[in-house]
């Protein structure tokens, strides 16, 4: 399929899950690649525009675009901070969601605040080899540390960094954006508030949660057998979101920094990555009750 003026593809563009449309974002007055794409078209496989959607005239434009797995929603991510949502029956808006600096009430969101403390151990009274001091001493001069989420009453002020202006391709906009399996939630990084991750529900179009982790976070995955979700940060951790709750686990390999992650196929395994070296951990399956508790230190 070939673009012809003035719709030149310049930004991103993905399939739906059945494969009919392709959505494509645009920049009509053809300036840089990925930097000002104003607009999203949605295209048939026999070329036709079945249509054009445009948030706003002027400044930059979309970042990220995404199918729903149901193929019935088109989540599109601007540079404005503005996480946008279009049926596939009329490719209107059906829903908005804005990414504040200060999140109150009558927000219902439950927000997790990532928070760690040194284990307080007493060895005073053992005998320890060499070996196991070594072993210690790999994670760092401050020893174990344990992490945990804290649940935080609103109204809160969330850490945001703003982009000089003076800079090309400006750190803002909805850089990271992923459909749970059944396409009921949606996550979001507004690239301007890199520590924090905003997930929301489909089904009431509202804010469900916001974790808030204390580094940037680096990807996010959803299982692909159930509604769990996992993140990195580029830490010894592992996050994990469920509608019941939040939760952090270490990962027991001295000096290993979670950079990257990746499910497979049936939710069994996480492939996790560190800049020169990887592993697998196997993932235990959710319970059947869905509304089961979890807490950080579980």
């Amino acid at each position: 399929m070939e673009f012809t003026e003035p719709f030149k593809q310049s930004g991103p563009c993905c399939f739906s899950p059945n494969a009919r449309y392709l959505a494509v974002a645009v920049d009509y007055r053809l300036v840089i690649r990925d930097v000002l794409s104003l607009k999203v078209l949605i295209y048939s496989l026999d070329g036709r525009c079945l249509s054009k959607y445009q948030a706003y005239e002027s400044g930059l434009g979309v970042k990220s675009v995404s199918w729903s797995p149901n193929g019935q929603s088109l989540a599109v991510g601007s540079y404005d901070q503005m996480l946008r949502v279009l049926n596939h029956l009329t490719w209107k808006v059906f829903a908005e969601f804005t990414h504040l600096a200060t999140v109150r009430a009558p927000c219902s969101a439950a927000v997790f605040k990532e928070v760690d403390e040194p284990l307080q151990l007493d060895m005073s009274d053992l005998s320890l080899t060499d070996d196991f001091t070594q072993h210690n001493s790999e994670y760092g001069p401050q020893g174990l540390v344990e992490v945990r989420y804290d649940v935080m009453e609103l109204p809160i002020t969330l850490p945001c960094q703003k982009p000089p202006a003076d800079k090309p391709n400006p750190k803002q906009g909805i850089g990271i954006m992923s459909w749970s399996k059944d396409s009921q939630y949606i996550c979001t990084r507004n690239d301007s508030m890199p520590t924090v991750l905003w997930i929301w529900d489909m089904n009431l179009l509202e804010l469900a949660a916001i974790l808030v982790q204390k580094d940037p976070i680096r990807a996010a995955a959803w299982d692909p057998t159930c509604t769990r979700l996992v993140l990195c940060s580029g830490t010894s951790h592992l996050y994990m979101w469920t509608p019941s709750g939040a939760y952090c686990v270490n990962v027991p390999l001295p000096q290993f920094s979670v950079m990257d992650l990746k499910w497979d196929f049936n939710g069994s395994c996480l492939l996790l990555k560190d800049k020169e070296s990887f592993c697998c951990a196997a993932v235990p399956l959710l319970p059947d009750d869905s509304n089961s508790d979890y807490s950080s230190d579980d």
